[in-house]
């Protein structure tokens, strides 16, 4: 009897979380709706100029088609070291604070709060703050991108160390070995490859992120796309912004031929 009652009692009860969900849902919407106070009619009134602004865009300037590709390659440096500083810092930091492999358990919990606090700040905000104390230049934004990608790689590396099966380890463990032999014997041969497509999918997100921060003085194309902004040159935007889009693109393709061969 009782069983029964479960039964048609628990519908009910998913349908009244889910219309709390949705009377929430919709009243934080309303009130940030307020709160930003949204110029609606002079939106809609300005999309009236859209295809006159669309028509300025409509030029490609062949001149600065060089200047983009080289700064480009900035933009592609600046994330790559970017990507394997924080890489190889962050291997290191997930095993010591994976709550599986470390040999500390104060150190596992103070670098999960500093991936916490480096996750919570923004790229963005990283690297004006690096800005303001290296000075622009490439430096401040591989530092900056260096820090984004310890937050995000260490994160997903020590989720990969503790979904893995302790069982050998503790064989290992049992049998003597110590902590390096642990790690590389027990450990390293189950989460490489969920490593390497962790390190795959940041590579993507690290360069589009060097070109954002071109545009706050990283250097790179992005500074090139500033540029072009302030001085309102929609054909060097419009060149500028086909370049962008045709590299990432291309290494889009790339990132996912490499994780299909990852999962054979």
């Amino acid at each position: 009897m009782d069983t029964d009652m479960k039964v048609r009692l628990t519908p009910v009860k998913q349908q009244v979380t889910a219309i709390v969900v949705l009377v929430l849902a919709i009243t934080v919407f309303v009130v940030s709706l307020n709160m930003l106070s949204l110029d609606i009619p002079r939106f809609m009134a300005r999309m009236e100029r859209l295809p006159t602004i669309a028509g300025l865009f409509m030029g490609i300037n062949w001149a600065i088609v060089p200047s983009g590709l080289e700064q480009l390659l900035v933009s592609f440096a600046l994330g790559i070291c970017g990507l394997i500083i924080g890489g190889i810092a962050s291997f290191g930091l997930a095993f010591c604070g994976a709550s599986n492999t470390t040999f500390f358990k104060p150190l596992a919990v103070a670098i999960k709060g500093f991936v916490g606090i480096v996750r919570a700040v923004p790229s963005l905000v990283l690297i004006l703050m690096l800005v303001a104390s290296l000075g622009m230049g490439y430096t401040a934004g591989v530092m900056g991108l260096t820090l984004s990608t310890v937050g995000y790689l260490t994160k997903a590396f020590i989720a990969t160390i503790e979904e893995q099966d302790d069982h050998f380890a503790e064989a290992l463990r049992s049998s003597g070995a110590n902590w390096f032999q642990i790690i590389y014997h027990g450990y390293l041969p189950g989460v490489l490859t969920g490593f390497l497509a962790w390190i795959s999918i940041r590579a993507e997100t690290s360069v589009a992120e060097s070109i954002s921060l071109g545009v706050i003085g990283a250097g790179g194309i992005g500074m090139l796309l500033s540029r072009a902004i302030r001085q309102y040159n929609f054909h060097n935007i419009s060149t500028l912004i086909i370049i962008i889009f045709i590299s990432m693109f291309s290494m889009e393709l790339i990132i996912t031929q490499f994780r299909k061969r990852l999962s054979r």
